[in-house]
């Protein structure tokens, strides 16, 4: 009995180890505004004037696979804008007025087998950061946003 018990303990801590959650995608029509979030409950369905898009990619909980790399959620309260970065967060440090409001999950730093790039994208008329594993997503005419970064390398969306 001792033996079944730790090998579903043994399979349940390797499961959360490698466990993957969805990347939700909020767009703001009236703020011209995205928001992504790994906690569905932060925003449901729809909130503050946001609407669900949709799973954006899926992402890492917890940092307990080789090759991630965290990534920040920044906020700039006087351009109403987030910024989700894996470059190293410094802490003290202002990023152009962002302040640093946690851990969105983990992405692998370089492309592995199955994954993806998560592509970074800006609109400074606006000031809105936007982001995407489909290059195609914005049309040709890229809707005033320009191709910022690769932030990192993602699964797809289920």
């Amino acid at each position: 009995m001792k033996k079944i018990v730790f090998l579903i303990l043994l399979i349940a801590c390797c499961f959360s180890a490698f466990a993957q959650t969805n990347l939700y995608r909020y767009y703001n029509p009236k703020a011209k505004k995205h928001f992504f979030t790994a906690n569905f409950n932060e925003l449901g369905n729809g909130a503050n004037g946001f609407v669900l898009e949709g799973v954006a990619c899926r992402i890492y909980a917890m940092n307990r696979v080789p090759g991630l790399v965290p990534v920040y959620r920044m906020y700039n309260p006087k351009s109403n804008d987030h910024y989700y970065t894996s470059r190293r967060y410094v802490p003290g440090r202002d990023l152009d007025g962002y302040q640093l409001e946690g851990n969105l999950g983990f992405v692998f730093r370089h492309q592995q087998p199955g994954t993806m790039p998560l592509f970074e994208y800006y609109n400074p008329q606006i000031a809105d950061h936007f982001y995407t594993i489909d290059k195609n997503e914005l049309g040709a005419g890229f809707e005033g946003y320009v191709f910022d970064t690769v932030v990192g390398y993602v699964y797809r969306k289920p």
